[in-house]
């Protein structure tokens, strides 16, 4: 008998407890009688730093044509207008990222690098890079990018060979 009453007590407590506390976790709130409500304040969004990227490109045995290149964020928590540079055959360019907005707390800048050379499919390859915690107000953080033409790529796969180590 002192068993059963136990387990009717316990039972009781918890559902109490769970009448109580339930309602609370899931943004309702606790029933009470009417009266004047308080007014509610909003606390202030923190401001989003946004800071600003150079990015040297340098791609490898490109064409006599050049090719196109196009930058855009690679994830959601890198965000900034993507752009599209003309790549002469030298195969080096200057980017430079305005307004880059970091989301996420690893501080991680990702980019998707299109390369567009005519005759060859377009190649996209994927670059990260850590940025700094609390960038000073007007500076400029710099990064080199380095890459293989598609026609590089297209030709060494082509011969069946193994690329040769320098």
């Amino acid at each position: 008998m002192r068993v059963r009453f136990w387990k009717v007590s316990a039972l009781a407590a918890g559902f109490v407890t769970a009448s109580v506390f339930v309602p609370t976790l899931f943004g309702q709130e606790a029933k009470a009688a009417p009266g004047p409500k308080k007014p509610t304040v909003e606390a202030p969004r923190a401001k989003v730093k946004s800071r600003s990227i150079e990015l040297k490109v340098a791609i490898s045995d490109l064409g006599a044509k050049g090719c196109e290149l196009e930058i855009k964020p690679a994830n959601a928590s890198c965000v900034f207008k993507p752009q599209v540079l003309r790549v002469e055959p030298g195969g080096t360019v200057d980017a430079s990222l305005k307004d880059v907005e970091i989301r996420g707390a690893d501080r991680n800048c990702a980019l998707a690098l299109t390369i567009r050379e005519e005759g060859q499919p377009a190649k996209t390859v994927y670059r990260g890079y850590r940025v700094a915690a609390d960038p000073r107000p007007g500076s400029t953080e710099k990064f080199v990018c380095y890459m293989s033409s598609p026609s590089k790529v297209a030709a060494i796969a082509a011969s069946g060979a193994p690329p040769a180590r320098r």
